[in-house]
């Protein structure tokens, strides 16, 4: 529930108490003062009834003695009689004290009393007095009825009961009245209120998600009270933190540039570095420890696949002496040279290496005994037929001697077994008189022979 709804639920839960207890007040004082009312209106009733019940039978009491003196009975019930055709009279009696005459209209009395006594009840009140005559003859009494006054008493009683009901009626209305208008009231009085502090709180949250953009339109609030100034305030400091995040921002973008560029210059120059850890730098061929990493995977590869897997093992006749008598500038170019050919004349899926200081290595993947002892031959011829030009216009020929071998898929563990095949037939080229491609296999059998 938002603080607005909470602050109108208050003051409405006021309003509505107020009013209740007002009206129940009001009421408890209407009904109490009815009360006070309704007592005195049936004490005043009751006495009026009383003093004409005294005045009643003191009038007959000495009218009745006198028929009694002369034995006039017949007036005397005709008396009763006309005492009970009265609203209020329901009751009219004469007893002896001997009960030897009894004489009564309606509900009788017949106790004997010797004083005028008077007793009431919810239902009437009842007036009776000694008959006297010369001694106490007996008792005269009358039964005053109290259902005119009761009726009179509930009367009131309904209609305080009714206007207690119109009074509730009325405090509700004038309650649901007061609810209404104060509603009214206060939901425009909190809207310009709190309309201003919601927006506040709703820029608040977007710059603490990092939503620094599109704030001002939230802020444009035009008020001279503390509202507006913490408006402006609250806007002011929006605007320094959107200013200081943009340029966070966009040194934060400059730097994960920076860091990208320098991420991928770092890649290059691994790259290059790992290129030219590989590489020898006089031929630009594949040195021996690239040759040493990339041979294991060729053969591990070529393994699974049952495929051949091929090599030449190949190095300069007699190099030391030409870096005796030419000079080790000779003896580079000699290398370099050779190299070229190497290159010049393999496939780009074979592996060309410089194994040593005149040696060299390649690997021909896939490639049966006979195709690479084709291409082992075609480079001998070449490198025999190349000349290399010294000073005072004389020619240097070089040879080379060659050993082929091809690893058994099925027999070698590793390709060290195939370089040593290779090795051992490169050495028997070079016995055999040099200039010379040997194969492992063509060895292997005539030593066997």
């Amino acid at each position: 529930m938002s603080l607005s709804n909470k602050f109108i639920l208050v003051l409405l839960t006021i309003v509505i108490f107020i009013v209740s207890l007002f009206t129940y007040l009001n009421l408890e004082e209407d009904e109490k003062t009815f009360n006070i009312q309704l007592e005195n209106r049936v004490a005043f009733m009751k006495k009026q009834m009383l003093q004409n019940a005294k005045y009643t039978i003191q009038y007959h009491t000495a009218e009745i003695e006198n028929d009694l003196a002369s034995m006039n009975l017949s007036h005397i019930a005709k008396l009763l009689k006309q005492l009970v055709e009265r609203e209020e009279i329901e009751g009219a009696a004469l007893v002896s004290d001997n009960k030897e005459m009894q004489l009564f209209e309606g509900r009788p009395y017949q106790k004997s009393v010797d004083t005028e006594t008077i007793e009431e009840n919810e239902e009437n009140i009842v007036i009776a007095t000694p008959i006297i005559i010369s001694k106490k003859w007996g008792t005269f009494s009358l039964v005053y009825s109290l259902e005119t006054l009761n009726k009179e008493i509930n009367n009131a009683r309904k209609i305080s009961l009714d206007k207690k009901r119109r009074n509730i009626g009325n405090a509700v209305f004038l309650a649901l009245m007061i609810f209404v208008i104060f509603s009214i009231i206060v939901f425009f009085w909190t809207k310009r209120l709190m309309q201003p502090i919601l927006l506040l709180t709703k820029a608040a949250q977007n710059i603490a998600q990092g939503k620094h953009e599109g704030n001002e339109e939230l802020l444009h609030i035009h008020r001279d009270d503390e509202v507006g100034i913490l408006a402006n305030t609250f806007n002011e400091m929006s605007s320094k933190l959107e200013t200081s995040y943009r340029a966070l921002k966009e040194l934060n973008e400059s730097l994960e540039e920076k860091v990208k560029i320098r991420t991928q210059d770092l890649e290059t120059s691994k790259e290059e570095l790992k290129h030219l850890a590989s590489i020898d730098p006089m031929t630009k061929l594949y040195n021996r420890r690239y040759f040493a990493e990339i041979s294991e995977e060729l053969f591990d590869v070529n393994k699974r696949k049952h495929t051949n897997i091929s090599l030449i093992l190949l190095d300069i006749d007699n190099f030391k002496n030409i870096n005796d008598i030419y000079g080790h500038h000779i003896g580079d170019d000699v290398i370099i040279s050779i190299a070229n050919i190497l290159m010049e004349n393999t496939r780009k899926e074979d592996i060309v290496c410089r194994y040593g200081g005149e040696e060299y290595i390649i690997i021909f993947p896939g490639t049966d005994l006979e195709s690479s002892m084709k291409i082992a031959e075609n480079i001998r011829k070449l490198v025999e037929d190349m000349i290399i030009n010294l000073p005072r216009e004389k020619e240097l020929r070089v040879t080379i001697s060659i050993g082929v071998s091809i690893a058994n898929m099925i027999v070698d563990n590793d390709i060290e077994i195939a370089i040593n095949k290779a090795d051992n037939a490169m050495y028997e080229a070079k016995r055999s008189g040099k200039n010379k491609v040997v194969n492992y296999v063509e060895k292997y059998l005539e030593e066997e022979s």
